[in-house]
């Protein structure tokens, strides 16, 4: 048996990257290893409401403490000497064999965390890089440091995780002159089962529902805009709040259209319930990594209508990917109202459904411990 230090920094929202930890503990544990949580302050109560079950008495959990607010300028600069700070203090008191990162695109563990045996993560995308690569030359300057910061934790990495091929392409992209290692692609594990409806479109609300933490990159915005253009359908956001986040999301909340509200920090059976009496969900994020709302939105019989970029490619046809917010708005009223296209949509749904079917905790409890097999027998 051995021990293996989880690290999560932020387990107080609900996401993709919560529930990778989640089955990533999971796995550990059905295994006969050793696991530790380290993460900023932790709560079973408000974990159970997010992830939908308890966490596992096994495992020890070593708070941080709260997490610190910060503010412009240099944010990203503030929350990595914090989070630094932290890690060093941690670093001489704990005890472990292997190092598993479930959250952070910068690998800042194995520089301060240098204890373990092989460090392993689960990257859901190279921001810092993708960012950088991206940029004009003032933000280049202000991301300069801190992607050298990054570029030092990418080759201590033994085993890379990641969340769909597009992500793969991307580390590898921006990664490779750094040494990383070939990452695994193992798909983000969504319970099917509970998300499971059946329900006509025909007895559902004309309602759309959108899943994502409040976040401006998240691009609730066009929400608000389709609420505006479509006064005769509701309209649903509903995601994670961070007190960080909250100066953005009150201005965002003011003068909101009537058929538009906002739901933060549900508990998992109000969120299901919402999905399973809208009619449409769409996803409105640019280049998102994976996208596990979309796939819990497929799985509640919501017809899903998502970017034609990142990682929903791989599960997404054409059809119900849109481009343009013209694009998408056509398509949320054919859905609506053409009961041709609805009909249409119940004969896809059995393929799609077929599709997705892979995104199971098994499956990804199986891709997970058959690498860390590999890992334990060198």
């Amino acid at each position: 048996m051995a021990t293996f230090l989880v690290v999560h920094p932020y387990l107080d929202i609900y996401g993709g990257g919560e529930r990778v930890c989640h089955n990533v503990i999971k796995t550990l544990v059905a295994h006969g290893q050793k696991v530790e949580l380290l993460t900023f302050d932790f709560d079973a109560g408000r974990y159970s409401d997010i992830v939908g079950e308890d966490f596992p008495k096994e495992v020890a959990v070593h708070s941080m403490g709260r997490r610190i607010g910060v503010s412009p300028p240099f944010t990203i600069y503030k929350r990595h000497r914090n989070f630094v700070k932290l890690l060093k203090k941690y670093r001489s008191r704990l005890e472990y064999d292997y190092l598993f990162s479930t959250q952070s695109s910068s690998p800042f563990e194995p520089v301060f965390l240098s204890k373990a045996k092989k460090n392993i993560a689960y990257v859901h995308f190279p921001e810092i890089h993708y960012d950088y690569a991206r940029s004009g030359l003032k933000r280049r300057l202000y991301l300069w440091l801190f992607k050298k910061w990054v570029d030092k934790g990418i080759g201590r990495l033994d085993v890379v995780f990641c969340n769909s091929n597009y992500t793969k392409e991307m580390i590898l992209r921006y990664w490779k002159s750094h040494e990383v290692k070939d990452p695994v692609v193992v798909y983000p594990p969504v319970n099917l089962d509970k998300f499971w409806s059946d329900k006509p479109l025909t007895q559902r609300c004309k309602r759309v529902t959108y899943v994502a933490r409040f976040i401006p990159v998240k691009r609730h915005e066009i929400m608000k805009r389709l609420a505006v253009d479509l006064p005769a359908y509701e309209f649903v956001s509903v995601g994670g709040l961070i007190d960080a986040e909250k100066a953005w999301f009150n201005k965002f909340s003011e003068n909101l259209p009537l058929n538009y509200s906002l739901k933060t920090n549900l508990p998992g059976s109000e969120l299901r319930d919402i999905l399973h009496y809208s009619r449409i969900y769409v996803h409105l994020m640019e280049g998102e990594h994976f996208g596990i709302a979309p796939v819990e939105g497929l799985a509640s019989g919501c017809v899903t209508l998502v970017h034609n970029s990142g990682g929903m490619k791989e599960f997404i046809p054409d059809e119900f990917r849109w481009e343009t917010y013209d694009d998408l708005k056509q398509k949320i009223i054919r859905y609506m109202e053409d009961e041709e296209a609805s009909a249409n949509w119940q004969n896809n749904r059995q393929l799609l459904w077929a599709k997705i079917s892979v995104l199971n905790p098994e499956a990804f409890q199986n891709k997970i411990w058959s690498q860390i097999q590999e890992l334990l027998g060198e």
